[in-house]
């Protein structure tokens, strides 16, 4: 049902590591074994030729690491945000930076607890959001980072008030 790293595969009682995130009113996660690092925001060069999700490039202790703005990615209003952040990941042997709206916290659950979503199996959604997990009342949406950033395509981000329906 749900595709984690090789570092959290297991049994449904495991308990998973995920890192929440705000993307405009909404929550993510991706698995904790994926970052490396929680950045706050650098200058980030400008790349002409590029899709338009991609806000440029870092030069991090001499790597220079592509960064993804999740708001562009999701068609969220891209405003200025003072808890802003940039989380890089290791996707495939390959690091990049996502930028976000703020941290929210380390959330550890079972793994039995991340559960499909219907309002994420449509054909337009599925290859972008694993599962969702109920935690402390909130509807946290986990991310396939891998697809958000290998694809080209309009990616329309569901609400958690609808994946929250579609759970009950």
């Amino acid at each position: 049902m749900t595709r984690l790293s090789p570092e959290t595969r297991g049994r449904d009682s495991d308990i998973v590591q995920l890192a929440a995130f705000r993307v405009g009113s909404e929550e993510y996660v991706v698995d904790i074994m994926r970052v490396r690092e929680i950045l706050r925001p650098l200058p980030i060069t400008r790349v002409r030729k590029g899709p338009k999700y991609v806000e440029g490039v870092i030069s991090l202790r001499g790597q220079v690491i592509p960064i993804v703005d999740l708001r562009r990615r999701f068609d969220v209003t891209a405003e200025e945000h003072r808890l802003r952040k940039i989380i890089i990941l290791m996707i495939d042997g390959r690091v990049l930076g996502l930028v976000v709206d703020g941290m929210t916290e380390v959330v550890r659950v079972p793994r039995g607890e991340i559960r499909a979503a219907p309002g994420l199996l449509g054909a337009d959604r599925a290859p972008y959001f694993l599962g969702v997990v109920q935690y402390r009342g909130r509807t946290l949406i986990l991310l396939n980072v891998k697809n958000i950033v290998g694809s080209d395509e309009a990616i329309g981000a569901p609400s958690a008030a609808e994946l929250a329906e579609g759970l009950t």
